[in-house]
């Protein structure tokens, strides 16, 4: 068998290589060469820049090249650049591309720790990471290099070695607090406050943390954007049968799933909704679904659908008829339904476990919405006022910690729980984790403008509505959770017992 060179191994490419990532600015693809694998970072001209600022910064993949040897030459933990080919042409696209030497076996950070997540299990070695993050943080700035899009996803972890995966957002201009914000955004779903506030002493001003980062608001913007985008994670349906014209956005999948959500773990086509979808509305409009709640304010229904060759069970939420200050409302705010769906998605990509959802129907007449619906998945489990706190006094003050804990990461991402009753609460039976409180109605939820909180409003409704009443011990154990290094005399206070 004759080798292959490189110059026929890029010149047949999509043939013996494999494409594993495709942006519309770059793809990335894998190949073998000498027994070793190699990534090849393509930016296709014309997308990945326009001729202005290619002719100022400079082309895309020579930029990554020469931050790929600046990280070099600081001694930097990081993939190695090998070459750059000006003028590629990969697939009848002409472009610049960037051929880098692959670290392998390796996974994102982000994948890995999201793997384990899924798994009810802890990070092994995380004291390690933590620290091999640190240490390449702190050589990037005796360098006076930053990283503009410092994530979870921009190292790579190979036998417990970090690396950081790529030079694409590398600059210098010194690791900026910008850079450091937008890397506590992406790692706070998984690390504890005492790793965030030791990497914040060591790499940032130190001192206390800001409660709220400035750096979500605009990421979280641009994750929502999404939300109405026919794209790899969300598509459009458009139906016209006998209940009129109806449209909307679904749930296709995502790169990052959770592990309080089974619907976030699969992979919906357009073809399961466009057959699944008639059948939903056909039961919906024959009344065949399990009413949870009708009212003048809307309809809460239960049922299930299949989708990629699973039975779901799922809420749908249909809002009733409108008043004329609520119909004046939608034509600036959207429907109802619409708004349910903006909502729900603000906690889930916010990771706060939440009623997945799935779709979003509206039917127009003359670009006016009529009538519309939401669908959720459906979370198992009795709601946190039907808890009994008698029949495991350990496990309650568990979920009361996990409540204030919550309570607490929703206010740190910028948002008020303005009705957080227990009977807004599900509370799902873990089998490896225990009990986990998941919100089912985020129509109360609001961006929050000053520190209020939604602890006050939990309190008394469990004090209210729970049969026994809500002990002083799991009030504490509540507010121990909202504010974990309080003291004694604070978390009372914020309990509301006697000393």
């Amino acid at each position: 068998m004759v080798q292959q060179t490189l110059e026929d191994i890029l010149r047949d490419l999509p043939a013996v290589g494999r494409r594993v990532e495709d942006r519309a600015d770059r793809q990335v693809w894998r190949f073998e060469f000498e027994g070793k694998a190699h990534w090849l970072h393509f930016y296709p001209a014309g997308v990945s820049g326009s001729w202005l600022r290619r002719r100022i910064f400079g082309s895309p993949a020579m930029r990554e090249f020469v931050r790929l040897q600046w990280l070099q030459k600081a001694k930097v933990h990081a993939v190695r650049a090998a070459a750059v080919l000006m003028g590629y042409n990969l697939q009848g696209r002409r472009g610049d591309a960037v051929l880098v030497q692959a670290i392998e076996p390796s996974v994102r950070l982000d994948k890995y720790q999201n793997r384990l997540e899924l798994e009810g299990r802890t990070v092994p070695d995380r004291l390690s990471i933590v620290k091999q993050i640190i240490e390449i943080l702190q050589t990037m700035a005796k360098s006076r290099l930053g990283h503009g899009n410092l994530q979870l996803g921009s190292f790579l972890l190979q036998d417990g070695r970090v690396y950081l995966a790529d030079a694409e957002a590398v600059h210098g201009a010194g690791l900026l607090m910008d850079d450091l914000l937008l890397l506590a955004l992406s790692a706070a779903p998984y690390a504890t406050l005492a790793e965030m506030q030791r990497a914040w002493n060591m790499l940032g001003p130190g001192g206390a943390m800001p409660e709220l980062n400035r750096r979500g608001p605009s990421a979280w913007r641009s994750e929502m954007q999404r939300l109405f985008a026919d794209g790899d994670g969300f598509g459009r349906l458009e139906w016209s049968g006998n209940g009129g014209q109806w449209s909307g956005m679904f749930f296709k999948r995502t790169g990052l799933p959770q592990r309080w959500s089974t619907v976030s773990r699969l992979e919906i086509s357009q073809a399961d909704w466009e057959a699944a979808w008639p059948d939903l509305k056909t039961r919906i409009d024959a009344d065949e679904l399990k009413v949870l709640k009708r009212g003048r304010s809307g309809d809460v229904l239960e049922g299930t659908v299949t989708l990629a060759g699973c039975n779901v069970a799922v809420v749908v939420k249909r809002p009733g008829r409108s008043s004329l200050r609520r119909s004046l409302t939608q034509v600036f705010c959207g429907s109802r339904a619409q708004q349910a769906w903006e909502k729900a998605w603000g906690l889930a990509v916010r990771g706060i476990p939440t009623a997945w959802p799935m779709l979003l129907m509206e039917k127009r007449v003359h670009g006016y919405v009529t009538d519309s619906l939401v669908v959720m998945e459906k979370v198992d489990g009795p709601v946190l006022a039907k808890v009994d706190a008698s029949e495991n006094p350990g496990a309650y003050a568990l979920l009361m910690g996990r409540c204030g804990k919550l309570l607490r990461e929703i206010e740190r991402s910028g948002l008020f729980l303005y009705d957080a009753k227990a009977y807004n609460w599900i509370v799902m039976a873990d089998p490896r984790l225990g009990p986990t409180p998941v919100l089912i109605d985020a129509d109360s939820m609001r961006r929050m403008r000053v520190r209020i909180g939604g602890l006050n409003r939990l309190l008394r409704s469990l004090r209210e509505d729970t049969g026994t009443g809500l002990s002083p011990e799991n009030a504490l154990a509540l507010a121990r959770g909202y504010r974990p290094f309080g003291s004694q005399a604070q978390l009372e206070q914020l309990a509301g017992v006697k000393a």
